[in-house]
This record gives structure tokens, sequence and C-alpha cells, in this order.
């Protein structure tokens, strides 16, 4: 009897049949029952099951750590939370300087509220100063309330030497006012409160003093400023070269009487002084403030 000859690509088609129907059962097994780690090429990394309720979720995101903590292994979490460095992760908010203004705004913003909100009621035009050159402006002595922040002058002076698309923007202007966006602006207020002068500090008395100073919505930079004070009709005249004092951010604004007590930043002119030179009881007594721009550097 001849032996039965054994067809070996009958044998490769059954091989190859019983791993279909392997690969089969897999994916069903796979469809009915997900697996609880997925696979090494996926980008999640958590063990949460889909079929897991919404709390038992919760409690195994905890037990692996908040998503901001820094990574404990090598491997690091799902979200990583870096600090920014742009300008506008450190937005602040300064109180609006006008005496009786309730606004919060952008430092950027303070020219434009400005103008929207205070140029028609107040009157006080912005005025565009060049650097090095002086600009005057009056003060009316009689007209000061005690502790009451008088607006004299807002200035605005072009920024120079610095890279323009780095520098900070007045935003929102006005049509008309757009080509300033990138100036400093400057308010200059004034303001009569009781303050002890530095030569009678020992018997504790308060005078009434004059104080003149300038602030700026930059918070950036340091501006250098000269400010002459002179009275009418007298030859007698205060300067200093102060810097503009940039707004504090809310809610860290300070009334005069407080922050003259350590900002050297300020000219104060003592009312006796004034009365030796004009007769402060008869209305409108003048005083002439002049405002000059020296420079502008990076704190």
């Amino acid at each position: 009897m001849s032996a039965a000859v054994r067809d070996p690509s009958s044998s490769d088609a059954m091989s190859r049949n019983q791993k279909r129907q392997e690969r089969r059962k897999q994916r069903k097994q796979d469809i009915q029952q997900p697996p609880l780690y997925t696979k090494h090429f996926s980008n999640y990394r958590l063990p949460v099951s889909v079929t897991s309720s919404s709390d038992e979720q919760l409690l195994r995101l905890c037990h692996f750590g908040s998503l901001t903590s820094p990574p404990s292994d090598r491997r690091s979490k799902l979200f990583v939370i870096s600090p920014g460095k742009s300008p506008w992760d450190r937005l602040r908010l300064v109180p609006c300087p006008i005496q009786g203004c309730c606004c919060s705004v952008d430092p950027s913003g303070l020219l434009s509220h400005y103008l929207r909100d205070h140029l028609s009621g107040l009157g006080i035009p912005f005025v565009e100063v060049v650097t090095g050159k002086r600009v005057s402006l009056s003060c009316h002595v009689s007209s000061l309330v005690s502790d009451v922040h008088t607006l004299l002058g807002v200035f605005g002076f072009r920024r120079t030497g610095l890279n323009p698309l780095k520098c900070p923007r007045n935003t929102h202007l006005p049509a008309e006012y757009r080509q300033f966006s990138q100036h400093g602006a400057l308010l200059v207020f004034a303001c009569r409160t009781q303050h002890s002068m530095l030569w009678q500090t020992k018997g504790g008395s308060k005078h009434d003093v004059l104080a003149i100073w300038a602030i700026t919505p930059l918070q950036d930079v340091v501006i250098s400023l000269r400010l002459l004070v002179q009275p009418a009709n007298s030859a007698r005249y205060y300067t200093k070269q102060v810097r503009a004092r940039p707004i504090q951010p809310c809610p860290a604004s300070q009334a005069c009487g407080e922050f003259i007590r350590t900002d050297s930043n300020v000219i104060l002119i003592s009312f006796e002084d004034l009365r030796q030179l004009m007769d402060l009881d008869v209305p409108q007594q003048l005083l002439t403030v002049e405002l000059k721009v020296v420079g502008e550097a990076k704190i």
C-alpha cells in the first residue's frame, strides 16, 4: 500500500484560519471589557477605567496628585501649567487717581479713561510735551481743598530709546487721540494737607503745606522730571528733580498726607512761606508750575 502524501499548503491554510479566529476572539474580548491601562503608544497615562463611576475617577485623580504640581517621576502629568512671561500674566488694575472716581482700570487704559470720562467735566486738555523742554501750568492756591487731590495738568511725552514693540501702549484711545498710543502719560496733582516739617518734628505740631507731584500709569520705568513752582509776581521759586510716582495697584492707593511721609518725589511748600509772598485770602492767587521731562529708564 502506498503511503498518503500530506499537502503542506492545506496545513498552512488551517494555521492561518486558526490565527484569524484567535484574533477575532481577542477583538471581541477587548470590545466587551476594555483594558484598565491603555497601550504604550497612547497619550493617556492615568489608569482610569471608562466603566467606573465619577466618584471613583475623582478618587483616582486625587491619588495621583494635582495636575499642576511638579511630577515625582520621569513621566509628566496630563497637563503642565508653566509660568508665562507675557505682560498679560501680570495684569494689575489701578485706581483712577481723579478725586471722586471709583473706577479701577488697566494701566494702559488710564489715558483713554480720562479722555472719555473726565475731559469734558474737568476741562483740562491733554497736552503733548517734548523731552527736555518746559511746559507751564497754573495752580489756584485759594481753590485747593484740604486733603483733596486737585488735577493740574495731563501730559504725554513720546518715549524714545526703548523698543516700541515691548513698550506698554495706551489702549482704547478715541479716534482723534490714536497718534498718542505710544506716548507716556503724566498727571500733575496738587494738594493742601497737614505735615510736620523736618525742622519742627520735636514739637509734633503739623502745619499746612502745599504738595505737588506727578504720577504715571507706567509700572516698569523711571521717569525723571524737574518741577519748578513760582508764585506770581515774585522772584522766589521752588525747584526739585523728582520721579513720577507709579500708580499703586488696588487697593494700595494712598492719600497725600500718607505717602509724603516716605516719598521724597514731592515738592512741599509751607503755607507760612507762601503768605510772605502772596495774600492767600484773596481768591485766584496763582502759582506757576513748570514741568520738564528729563529722561526715562527701565527699572
